[in-house]
C-alpha cells in the first residue's frame, strides 16, 4: 500500500511455504511490480521462488533496471544459471510464469512484460485480458531468449489484476470442475466497483465456497493482486 494505497493482495499458499511471490518497488516516479508463479508448490517451488525473488530484487533495486523486458532477461538468465550450477544440470523447464510491470505515475503509462501470466484490466465497465506479447521470443535456449515490452495507457479509476493460476485451476463446484480463467474474469468484473480490501474478502469467500461444495482440497498456491489507479 506504500506504492498503491487503493489495493489488495489475496495470498493463500497451499502449504506453509509458497511457490508464488510478488514484488513492489518505487523508484522516483516509477513503480515496478510483479507476480510470479513457480512450478509446483511446497518446498521445491518455494526454492525457485526464493531464488527468483532475490534475483528480481537485485535487478530492480541494485541494478536499477526499469524496462520490463530487460528485467525479465536478467531474471531468467540468473535463475537458470543458478539452477544449472546448484542442481547439477537438472534445471526445471518452464519454471516460472510471471507478469512484470512498470507504471510511470506521471502519465499513467504502464509498460509490461512476462511469460505465462497475463494482466486483467478493468476500464469503463469492461474487463480485458492483456497478454505480454507471448512473453519470450527467440530460440529454445532460454539464455538467448528475448523478452518483449508492451505498453498500455491507464486512466484514473482503472483497475489491474495480476493472478497466479491457483484460483482459476482450483477444482470444486457441484461437478468437480476447474474454476476457470473465464469465471474468475467475470467474477472480478462483478466485484470491481467494491472497495479494494472488500474485493480481497469476496475472493476468499468465493474460492472457499467453490471448494467446500464437494469438500475439495486446495490444489495450488493462490495469489491475486488488485490495484486501482
Amino acid at each position: 500500500r506504500e506504492c498503491f494505497p487503493d489495493s489488495f493482495v489475496f495470498y493463500e499458499p497451499k502449504d506453509i511455504v509458497s511457490g508464488d511471490f510478488y514484488l513492489f518497488s518505487r523508484n522516483d516516479d516509477n513503480i515496478i511490480f510483479a507476480l510470479a508463479d513457480c512450478t509446483g508448490h511446497g518446498i521445491p517451488a518455494a526454492l525457485i521462488s526464493t531464488i527468483g525473488y532475490g534475483i528480481l530484487d537485485q535487478a530492480v533495486n541494485i541494478m536499477k533496471l526499469s524496462n520490463p523486458a530487460d528485467i525479465m532477461h536478467y531474471l531468467y538468465s540468473g535463475v537458470h544459471r543458478f539452477l544449472h550450477r546448484d542442481l547439477l544440470e537438472n534445471g526445471v523447464s518452464d519454471d516460472m510464469d510471471i507478469a512484470l510491470c512498470n507504471l510511470d505515475t506521471r502519465n499513467g503509462f504502464l509498460s509490461f512484460s512476462g511469460t505465462g501470466n497475463s494482466l486483467l484490466h478493468v476500464t469503463d465497465g469492461r474487463i480485458a485480458e492483456i497478454k505480454p506479447m507471448a512473453g519470450r521470443e527467440g530460440g529454445s535456449d532460454k539464455e538467448d531468449e528475448t523478452f518483449v515490452t508492451g505498453m498500455l495507457q491507464l486512466k484514473e479509476n482503472d483497475i489491474l489484476y495480476l493472478c497466479s493460476d491457483g484460483f482459476s485451476d482450483q477444482f470444486g463446484g457441484s461437478k468437480h470442475k476447474r474454476y476457470t480463467r473465464k469465471r474468475l474474469s467475470d467474477f472480478l468484473l462483478r466485484i470491481s466497483a467494491l472497495p479494494m480490501p472488500e474485493q480481497g474478502d469476496r475472493l476468499y469467500e468465493e474460492i472457499a465456497a467453490w471448494r467446500e461444495e464437494k469438500g475439495e482440497d486446495q490444489t495450488d498456491d493462490i495469489t491475486i493482486i488488485g490495484i486501482k489507479i
